[in-house]
């Protein structure tokens, strides 16, 4: 299965020293199925600051892989109470981000469906914000 779909994004980051900043944007993507897991494709928006770069997703069950690739480049894994450390690469250098999930809630089929994100987000080992991010994917 392979098709083109919508997918709403919405982000909300919570600062460590409490303010709040939230974006949200529709996209056009491509959903297709390999191997028990669900694969999301799409490319991320100027909007959010990150013109240039594609985004994929590897949906299982209990756990969602973060791949963006161009301009910038990060790889994570989302599976609660698990972190997940690795680099954001970009052309100004390169940091290190680490990722502890509190909720991963997947409900996708071949129709469509939600992916649902709460994580820590930290630089070196300090916690610089509270992420919640859901992704609806529905056809076209």
């Amino acid at each position: 299965m392979k098709k083109e779909v919508l997918l709403k994004v919405k982000g909300t980051q919570t600062h460590a020293w409490g303010e709040q900043d939230s974006i949200e944007f529709i996209t056009e993507g491509r959903l297709f199925s390999r191997d028990n897991s669900y694969y999301i494709l799409y490319s991320e928006s100027a909007l959010a600051g990150m013109e240039g770069i594609t985004t994929s997703l590897k949906v299982e069950p209990s756990r969602v892989i973060l791949n963006r690739m161009g301009t910038a480049e990060h790889k994570a894994t989302f599976e609660e109470g698990v972190l997940s450390d690795g680099f954001y690469v970009t052309p100004y250098g390169t940091m290190k981000l680490s990722i502890l999930p509190s909720k991963v809630e997947v409900h996708l089929t071949d129709a469509g469906g939600s992916i649902n994100l709460e994580y820590e987000l930290q630089v070196g080992c300090e916690r610089v914000s509270y992420n919640q991010l859901e992704i609806t994917v529905s056809s076209i």
